[in-house]
């Protein structure tokens, strides 16, 4: 084979078999968040992210994640492996946002590992909220004369674990387990399934486009089983 047959040949499968390297890959730090794909900011071209991943940084210091119908929340962690985004209330109360409705139409996101809560309003003067089973209370949404108490539903005992001076407010779904956060105010996390970066992140690969056009991805470098 001559010479100019297989530089032309290596070329062809340079392009063929990787990631197109005209496609950008842009991390960037907000504060200490590392944003890269398939997030990326909202400053940014848009090839830097996948549709529908875009953040802001807010005073250069917080990622903003902003549900079209829910509004912003502050990005904690994002977990490029396991493919999850913790997030949190800026004013600390992420039980008053789930309640008011979160709604994840129009994301990719899912709730991860979702249970159903019932939420009960309780009067202060009930001795039986601290000992509800796996009950969680709500402080940012109790008040001096009365607690918010977060019940996993199927564990629900009305008749045997309710006191009267306890109405009910709502069920919702929550992603993961109450019995999980150290306070539910801290936040919560969901995940996606497109694009599927797992096993290329999990390879210490780059996840992004294979060209220049489109939503295909692909993995550059990395190593191998």
């Amino acid at each position: 084979m001559a010479l100019s047959e297989i530089v032309f040949f290596s070329i062809f499968l340079m392009f063929t078999l990787q990631p197109s390297a005209s496609v950008e890959v842009c991390p960037v730090l907000c504060g200490t968040q590392l944003i890269r794909f398939p997030f990326r900011l909202n400053t940014q071209p848009g090839r830097c992210g996948y549709p529908r991943f875009d953040l802001s940084c807010k005073n250069e210091a917080d990622a903003i994640l902003t549900l079209p119908f829910s509004g912003g929340f502050t990005v904690v962690n994002i977990d490029y492996i396991f493919q999850n985004i913790w997030i949190e209330d800026p004013d600390s109360c992420a039980p008053r946002r789930i309640l008011q409705g979160l709604n994840l139409a129009g994301t990719p996101f899912d709730l991860l590992e979702p249970r159903s809560y019932t939420f009960f309003n309780c009067s202060s003067a009930s001795s039986t909220v601290p000992k509800l089973a796996e009950a969680k209370l709500i402080s940012c949404l109790s008040g001096k004369d009365f607690s918010v108490v977060a019940i996993p539903t199927e564990r629900l005992d009305l008749p045997a674990s309710l006191s009267t001076s306890c109405s009910e407010m709502a069920k919702v779904l929550l992603p993961l387990s109450l019995s999980d956060w150290s306070d539910p105010g801290d936040g919560f996390i969901l995940t996606w399934n497109e694009p599927d970066c797992k096993l290329c992140e999990s390879r210490a690969g780059t996840c992004m486009f294979k060209n220049d056009t489109g939503t295909d991805v692909g993995c550059s470098g990395g190593f191998n089983d």
